[in-house]
């Protein structure tokens, strides 16, 4: 899908940030990136998506008995296409409700296709065919329309549907009123929803699995069982499969990564491999490419990731397969085994976000429309504040300052430290973006994606400084250390409510009641005590209604650090109004081990100096840690819940200083990400400033 227009965003993200610059200069003030991005957020604002979901258009074959005679009036085809002879079946039109109506209101196909055809079906010739299918008229009293959509399109999807005893099909190029530009601009902003709440959506691939080799290479990978002689013919029959025209749009990798695991692929096979393909069966005796009549039926998920574990291990046996391989993962690589790949030997398995991986395929992938790239990136990021793509068209803005400024709208964390900028304005945007954000999360090890991808600021507002946002302020303050804790068969006491009872009688030089009292309570709170309770499939399909999970994943954190004898800090809130009066002790969080941290000062981009020397910048620097949580909007689908657990060097505003001017707002600098557990009850949060780096303001 896409729009139409005349004017257009500049499509540079090929350039260097500084070219970039340097071609907005004449038109900003100030001439550097945070100007041009500034500029770009007068744009943004929030979408809204109920309507148009709740009310999904959807359609269905008509019967055989149906006494409605197809009109003889056409509408006007594509240039070039052909008119199939033989007579009409018609598609009649129905609305769903996906969104109230969980369980029939997602039970439709969502068809991930190509508008062009492939060039498998041009040689096919007869795959181009288009005029077999009527759509019945939107307007009552009209007359039925040809569909514009190929035919094999409509033969494959419905043939998929009646496989899996599904009656309605959602197809974006007649379930979308093509000639009404605000429809158009609205199902572009919600394309996403469409596919993540159909229980059935498929892609269909056009590459035939042809010969029986193929067939057997397929199967091999797919069990992640490919012998070492058949290692090249995989990575071509990769490359076969993967270069065809669905995995090249930007359009087609929204829809494949917003249905996540619930979509299929449909592959064409030859006739004679029919039975040999349903003799093919997985560890557990299941068919393992589906009995479909004339299709290879595969989970797109288990295709990327048993293609992903292939191209990453073949690589390191081959030099000369490298760049294949590379490109493998580029067209259909499994982010949260790249991910894992690409991030630092540590405890935490994946430590960066997949956005900026995101960002850089939809940006290499092609498209009618460019600025419909910010869309579909949105889209797939999951982020509530858009783009009008319009107005940006109109001013005929940068594409790569426009993907900057709506990732730093949604509250994307980006290192800000000068001691930590890897990015410069040498490179492009996606570059820019991978090197510079965040990359030192830590999230629970079974859901590491999930974790980071709620990580993002509250509400952020961009001005000349940086980033503006609200959270809370912690002072770190004593260090516990500890042996590591046992579960003990007999104890009725969880490690926290061990801990609790610790701080509680002074186990640490001190009491901390308050600290002590939060903890008990909080676990005994039926949001989390129940949920603990819960067996576990109850609790991963209640996941999505707990409002304060980030809580339960911190206080595992926690538990966690206990058991392997982590150090622990406690924190003290800085309270807003009164920064040298620090409130009573109301949080804990989990350090490093004390190598991690000697690596973490080893890689910072200072000057070297030690504790020794007697250089004013050595001297120890109090510490600090910025929260922020709120749970997802139950109101506002699609909302995810934001929560942000940052260690920070503060800058104080002076009086006078360039800070009075900002409200007195602190100005933080990211250190690391710090899980811990806090309680802010009763405390307001504070506004606050995360400065730009300082390449964006050169």
């Amino acid at each position: 899908m896409s729009k139409g227009g005349d004017n257009a965003v500049v499509q540079d993200t090929a350039e260097p940030l500084g070219h970039i610059r340097d071609q907005n200069a004449t038109s900003q003030k100030d001439g550097n990136i945070v100007s041009a991005v500034l500029d770009i957020q007068r744009h943004a604002g929030t979408v809204t998506r109920d309507n148009w979901i709740r009310s999904l258009e959807c359609l269905y074959l008509a019967a055989e008995d149906d006494d409605r005679e197809p009109s003889g009036k056409r509408r006007r085809v594509a240039p070039g296409a052909r008119i199939a002879s033989c007579g009409p079946e018609l598609l009649r039109r129905t609305y769903l409700d996906p969104v109230s109506d969980p369980d029939a209101g997602r039970d439709y196909v969502a068809v991930s296709y190509t508008w062009a055809s492939s060039e498998e079906e041009d040689d096919e010739g007869e795959d181009t065919a288009i005029g077999s299918y009527r759509i019945e008229s939107p307007n009552t009293g009209e007359a039925d329309l040809p569909s514009n959509v190929r035919d094999v399109v409509w033969k494959r999807v419905l043939s998929f549907a009646a496989h899996v005893k599904c009656k309605y099909i959602w197809v974006d190029a007649e379930c979308v009123d093509q000639e009404d530009e605000s429809e158009k601009e609205t199902a572009i902003q919600n394309m996403h929803l469409v596919y993540s709440l159909s229980k059935k959506p498929v892609a269909l691939l056009t590459r035939a699995i042809e010969s029986a080799e193929e067939l057997d290479l397929l199967v091999s990978l797919l069990l992640g069982d490919v012998r070492a002689e058949e290692e090249a013919a995989v990575l071509e029959l990769l490359d076969d499969i993967t270069s065809n025209l669905w995995w090249t749009r930007a359009w087609t990798f929204q829809e494949d990564y917003r249905a996540s695991t619930r979509m299929t692929l449909l592959i064409p096979h030859s006739a004679a491999l029919e039975e040999r393909k349903r003799e093919a069966r997985d560890f557990a005796h299941r068919p393992l490419l589906g009995t479909l009549q004339g299709e290879i039926c595969i989970k797109s998920a288990d295709f990327r990731r048993q293609a992903t574990e292939f191209c990453l291990l073949y690589r390191t046996k081959s030099v000369a397969a490298q760049p294949l391989c590379n490109t493998i993962l580029q067209r259909a690589g499994k982010y949260n085994v790249l991910l894992r790949e690409e991030s630092s030997p540590g405890p935490y398995a994946i430590s960066r976000s997949m956005s900026p991986t995101i960002f850089a395929d939809v940006g290499s992938r092609g498209i009618t429309t460019e600025s419909d790239r910010l869309a579909i990136a949105a889209n797939c990021c999951g982020y509530t504040t858009r783009l009008d793509t319009a107005s940006l068209n109109s001013s005929g803005s940068s594409l790569s300052l426009s993907m900057l400024a709506l990732y730093l709208l949604n509250g994307e964390i980006i290192e800000n430290d000068p001691r930590r900028c890897r990015g410069t304005l040498q490179d492009g945007v996606f570059t820019w973006l991978a090197k510079q954000c965040l990359g030192s999360f830590r999230p629970p090890v079974d859901e590491e994606l999930t974790f980071i991808k709620s990580c993002r600021l509250l509400d952020p507002v961009l001005t000349l400084e940086g980033t503006q946002t609200r959270g809370h302020l912690w002072k770190l303050g004593r260090t516990i250390r500890r042996e590591p804790m046992r579960r003990l068969k007999y104890s009725t006491l969880s490690p926290l409510e061990i801990l609790a009872t610790e701080l509680n009688y002074k186990k640490y030089g001190a009491s901390y009641p308050g600290l002590a009292t939060s903890i008990l309570a909080w676990m005994q709170d039926s949001s989390a005590a129940a949920n603990k309770r819960a067996n576990k499939l109850y609790h991963q399909q209640q996941r999505h209604r707990r409002p304060w999970e980030w809580r339960e994943w911190m206080a595992n954190e926690v538990e966690a650090a206990l058991l392997e004898g982590k150090p622990l800090r406690l924190a003290s809130m800085v309270h807003p109004q009164h920064e040298g009066d620090d409130g009573p002790c109301r949080a804990i969080f989990v350090c490093d081990s004390e190598e991690e941290q000697e690596k973490e000062k080893g890689s910072e981009e200072d000057d070297g100096s030690g504790e020794d020397t007697s250089d004013e910048e050595a001297s120890p620097e109090e510490s600090y840690v910025f929260t922020a949580a709120r749970p997802a909007k139950g109101g506002r689908l699609g909302d995810i819940p934001k929560h942000v657990s940052l260690e920070v060097r503060v800058e104080w505003p002076t009086e006078g200083g360039d800070g009075a001017g900002q409200n007195a707002q602190p100005k933080l600098y990211i250190k690391r990400w710090l899980n811990g557990l806090c309680f802010f009850d009763g405390y307001p949060q504070r506004p606050v400033l995360f400065p730009w780096p300082p390449a964006l303001l050169s």
